[in-house]
């Protein structure tokens, strides 16, 4: 019984430690050229729309959020995306569409592609709780082997047979 307890416990465990790894915050940092409409680079601060799509031709944002104010200077500006609302995607491979305030088209979608390390990393979490939950049942059948060795050597000490 308190083996069950104990698996129990362990499993509980881990999977509390996957929820929270879930909830670290996604942040992208965007970095990103704004112009005017004559081609100069544009100096001032503006609101700008951000959208993800999960392909070139998608109409429909998987993700946006708008940052007020953000300060552009000779057109460069940067922003950390998630930051306004949150991104509960996964990193793979997406495309990232502008849109500035007061202007009717935004600029064409971008491909950015999230970290190989973030996607790799429940991949590695996943085949650690494998390995380590082998090795507790590895153990843990070891533990009943032994006992079981006890008891057969305590029957032979007092001179019984098997």
């Amino acid at each position: 019984m308190k083996q069950f307890f104990l698996i129990v416990f362990i499993l509980g465990n881990i999977f509390m430690i996957k929820e929270s790894q879930a909830q670290v915050a996604r942040l992208v940092h965007y970095q990103g050229f704004h112009e005017n409409s004559d081609g100069s680079p544009f100096n001032g601060k503006t609101e700008l729309y951000f959208s993800l799509y999960r392909s070139q031709q998608s109409q429909k944002a998987l993700w946006s959020e708008v940052h007020k104010n953000v300060e552009i200077s000779a057109g460069n500006y940067q922003v950390l995306l998630g930051s306004q609302n949150p991104l509960k995607l996964s990193f793979y491979e997406y495309y990232l569409e502008v849109k500035v305030e007061g202007e009717e088209v935004a600029g064409p979608k971008i491909e950015i592609v999230g970290s190989g390390y973030n996607y790799r990393l429940n991949f590695l979490f996943a085949a650690y709780t494998i390995v380590w939950l082998a090795i507790f049942l590895y153990l843990l059948s070891i533990s009943r082997r032994q006992k079981k060795l006890i008891s057969e050597l305590e029957v032979l000490a007092k001179g019984k047979t098997i």
